[in-house]
């Protein structure tokens, strides 16, 4: 491609993360759905408005925001070629999430007249989006799509079994569970799933047909004025595996977990999470929950959950380092979590323990036990080196695990 075309060709380029633009919405009329839909419109290509004006004017109540990944979709760069002031528009109806695609822009090369020696083709946008989204959800028109959003604003109810509820600023959220064997579920699983895609790093979408899987769904509920029926809107939601362990008992698994954007950093997190464990702790048939690989975030959001909970349950006290393998098992066992997690949160306990009583020796007994247990973990990978290699490596390690500790302790 010589450099007029690739210049020519480099102005046509739309990062996909910025260009889609997500919606949730509620609301009473059609008509309040359609004047958002259109006030939408106009911001994503001309700029000329905010939400919350369109918010405000339609009537409507909708949160928007963007995606964090959209590789899944358009590609490993999250480019698309061929438009100018491309507006990729997911509507959700907050609750239901029936969905309305509506792609808008000012400008596609397919249709300029050019002098190039080729014809520059616009990349199809729109079907690749569909492929990932349910299509019992899909509406086909924006008329079709408003006349739904205020059914489902009436009507709509979350799917499986309120297990939770609690409150965060006056405002009610409930926890559902279900799973594959209700159709229900399924149905609405395949509608929420396409989240995981845009925020989970790796996300694959799991298997609908496996009644192993669990389905736990956070609702933000409220009571609007002049409505006989509260209005849901979905928070975010988790899915959990059901592991065999021999002779008759299960290991759970969270696999999926997330909190959509416009209700992260308020705690619902860590509201989801405390009800996933302590459904689990109460089961007799559950060894443990583990988590798949998990994001810093998940890390320390856990971290600090499973902290706050052996805490209240005392379950250190009288505990002091070194801690024998036997005990790290025992402790695991009653609490239902990984030796790698119960191990974890003994040392941030035993170290907030000695930040309280400044004891020299308790502290260096402490270090020496953490240190065992980092050299044990890394022997394979040090095994080429030699004793004062091992040596320094083990000191730094340790000092970045005490600094991380110290942060955690922190947050408590």
């Amino acid at each position: 491609m010589d450099s007029t075309l690739a210049a020519t060709a480099s102005q046509w380029v739309t990062e996909t993360n910025s260009a889609l633009n997500i919606h949730l919405g509620n609301a009473d009329t059609a008509e309040a759905v359609l004047q958002a839909l259109e006030k939408d419109a106009a911001a994503d290509t001309n700029q000329d408005s905010t939400d919350e004006e369109a918010e405000e004017e339609s009537g409507a109540d909708i949160i928007r925001f963007h995606p964090a990944f959209t590789y899944p979709i358009y590609g490993e760069h999250e480019r698309v070629f061929g438009y100018k002031g491309l507006a990729i528009n997911l509507h959700y109806a907050a609750g239901s999430l029936a969905t309305y695609v509506d792609v808008r822009y000012k400008k596609n090369i397919s249709t300029m007249e050019s002098s190039l020696p080729i014809q520059l083709r616009a990349d199809d946008v729109e079907t690749p989006l569909l492929q990932v989204l349910s299509d019992s959800a899909m509406c086909r028109t924006k008329e079709e799509f408003a006349s739904r959003v205020v059914k489902d604003t009436e009507r709509f109810e979350p799917p499986g079994c309120k297990i939770h509820e609690y409150t965060r600023e006056s405002i009610q959220y409930e926890v559902y569970l279900g799973d594959f064997s209700s159709e229900v579920v399924r149905r609405y699983h395949e509608r929420m799933q396409t989240f995981a895609l845009f925020f989970i790093e790796g996300a694959q979408f799991i298997d609908a047909t496996d009644e192993r899987w669990k389905i736990y769904m956070v609702f933000e509920k409220l009571v609007l004025e002049g409505h006989a029926s509260a209005c849901y809107s979905l928070v975010g939601f988790t899915t959990v595996y059901g592991f065999y362990h021999w002779p008759d008992m299960k290991r759970m698994r969270i696999s999926q977990f997330l909190i959509l954007p416009p209700y992260q950093n308020m705690g619902h997190g860590s509201a989801l999470y405390r009800v996933v464990y302590g459904e689990l702790v109460r089961d007799s048939k559950i060894v443990d929950l583990t988590v798949e690989d998990p994001s810093a975030v998940f890390d320390d959001m856990r971290d600090l959950c499973d902290l706050r909970y052996l805490l209240a349950q005392n379950a250190f006290d009288g505990i002091t380092a070194p801690v024998s393998l036997a005990e790290i098992k025992k402790l695991g066992i009653r609490y239902k979590l990984a030796r790698r997690q119960i191990t974890r949160c003994l040392e941030i306990a035993l170290l907030r323990q000695l930040a309280v009583k400044k004891d020299p020796k308790a502290y260096s007994e402490y270090r020496l036990f953490v240190k065992r247990r980092i050299y044990a973990q890394n022997s394979d990978l040090m095994s080429s080196m030699d004793a004062d290699e091992k040596k320094q490596r083990v000191r730094d390690t340790y000092k970045a695990v005490e600094e991380d500790y110290h942060r955690i302790i922190a947050l408590i």
